[in-house]
């Protein structure tokens, strides 16, 4: 085969047909790496990373204490409820909180570590607050959800004098991991796989400046073919 005397034109190289056409040429290995691929994705998340488990509580928390059951909590003392939830979520993942949880579940941690693993948010824009903690094993979770459900409730009213601050829920044992996503993982590994694959056959077809045929000198340099020169195998050769 010759090669190209001229670089193939941007045209020629995006056509759409020619990308398609080097799809077809490489199904198969494209077919067997993405297959590869989706296994390594999910071999990952169900045998190599080790999973999470996650636990919630919930508590509720008012701005000042209303001892009377009748009583009708305003709209400035919910807004102040709500307004304070970066607040109690400081609070909660201070050392004051984490170090006593430590202490009473006999937590081989510390509390900086420990904080890494909660999470504190607001639910709907309303006083309570949704108490999220990972670990790798799934009653520890749980153990450490409750516990800062307990502890927190007396630092919460003696730092920022809440009224009153009670448990809503209380944390479960979760049989099913949040992280990872065994289906997701799967995915991830089926597209690399793919499209891993399809980059490498179209730069090594973009890197081929060689004519496997006539229609191929006549496309790139826009000239004639006159003639064919045909290979002869020789004796030795067969």
């Amino acid at each position: 085969m010759n090669e190209a005397n001229g670089p193939i034109s941007r045209e020629q190289e995006l056509d759409l047909g020619h990308l398609l056409l080097v799809l077809r040429q490489g199904w198969k290995a494209v077919i067997i790496f993405s297959a590869i691929g989706l296994i390594i994705g999910f071999s990952l998340a169900k045998w190599v990373i080790t999973p999470q488990y996650a636990s919630n509580t919930m508590l509720v928390v008012n701005a000042e204490n209303n001892q009377n059951p009748n009583t009708t909590i305003t709209n400035d003392q919910l807004t102040t409820a709500q307004e304070l939830v970066n607040t109690y979520s400081v609070i909660l993942t201070s050392d004051t909180v984490l170090d006593q949880v430590i202490s009473d579940l006999n937590l081989k941690t510390d509390a900086t570590t420990l904080a890494k693993n909660i999470t504190v948010e607001g639910v709907n824009q309303t006083q309570v607050l949704k108490i999220t903690v990972k670990d790798a094993n799934p009653q520890v979770a749980k153990n450490i959800a409750n516990d800062i459900a307990r502890v927190a409730p007396d630092v919460i009213i003696r730092t920022v004098k809440a009224g009153s601050v009670e448990v809503v829920s209380d944390a479960k044992l979760e049989s099913k991991p949040v992280f990872p996503n065994a289906a997701l993982f799967s995915v991830i590994g089926l597209l690399i796989g793919l499209f891993g694959t399809y980059i490498t056959l179209l730069v090594r077809d973009l890197l081929d400046h060689t004519f496997d045929s006539e229609e191929d000198v006549e496309k790139c340099l826009d000239i004639s073919v006159i003639g064919v020169i045909p290979v002869v195998q020789t004796k030795e050769q067969r």
